[in-house]
């Protein structure tokens, strides 16, 4: 086990008996400047549960479990900016038909490849994150996100890489965006779209046409597989 000073409440464990070894990444660590990342534990990989933060607004991205009143009025996803709720973990899944996913390799703790399709299961509800055309957000009129109960095609994202021909895998602290597979959609939060009572100060999250700074995604805190 290895803790620097400036992540002190990083804590490695090894899985007893099965797939290697389990890194808990918390708030206090994510946040402390310069603190860097531990050797060995800089990928994003599959079967981690972690938080993404809002790189823009440095929000974490959650399912405060409040229905839309509109749309498809399935369960709202925003973002918020405490980084201790538990609603903001969300669990990496390969989708069955990624290139990734066939791979011998891609047991959990692998490495997510650039481009990898993947679902997100909000560990509160397992509730996928899940868009579709038909619907529109309750505050900017973009395409909306929400919170899904079954499991379909609308549940799945592409991860793009920022740092275009630098990077072949998915990178903790590392900007990505989640273009939307079956509208081409990005997944986006406004900052200056937020909501009243009852979960006054949340963004909206929405998606949007662009790839740009309301589109870009960190993963911070949870539990990283190797």
């Amino acid at each position: 086990m290895r803790l620097t000073a400036a992540a002190a409440t990083a804590v490695v464990v090894a899985i007893a008996g099965c797939c290697g070894s389990m890194l808990l990444v918390s708030a206090a660590q994510a946040d402390a400047a310069g603190g860097g990342i531990e050797d060995g534990w800089e990928y994003v990989t599959s079967g981690s549960t972690l938080k993404l933060s809002h790189t823009k607004s440095n929000t974490r991205l959650t399912m405060p479990q409040v229905g839309y009143g509109t749309g498809s009025q399935q369960q709202a996803v925003t973002t918020q900016s405490d980084a201790s709720q538990t609603k903001a973990l969300w669990a990496i899944e390969l989708a069955p038909d990624s290139e990734a996913a066939s791979e011998p390799e891609a047991a959990r703790g692998s490495r997510i490849p650039c481009g990898s399709r993947i679902r997100l299961v909000n560990s509160d509800t397992s509730h996928s994150l899940h868009s579709h055309g038909n619907h529109k957000s309750p505050m900017s009129g973009n395409q909306e996100v929400s919170g899904y109960e079954g499991r379909d095609a609308g549940d799945f994202w592409t991860v793009e890489c920022a740092a275009k021909g630098a990077a072949k895998f998915w990178l903790r602290e590392a900007p990505v965006y989640f273009k939307h597979v079956d509208t081409g959609k990005y997944l986006q939060s406004l900052p200056n779209k937020k909501y009243r009572q009852p979960i006054s100060g949340h963004q909206e999250v929405s998606a949007g046409k662009k790839a740009d700074a309301n589109a870009q995604w960190m993963a911070l805190e949870g539990f990283y597989f190797r």
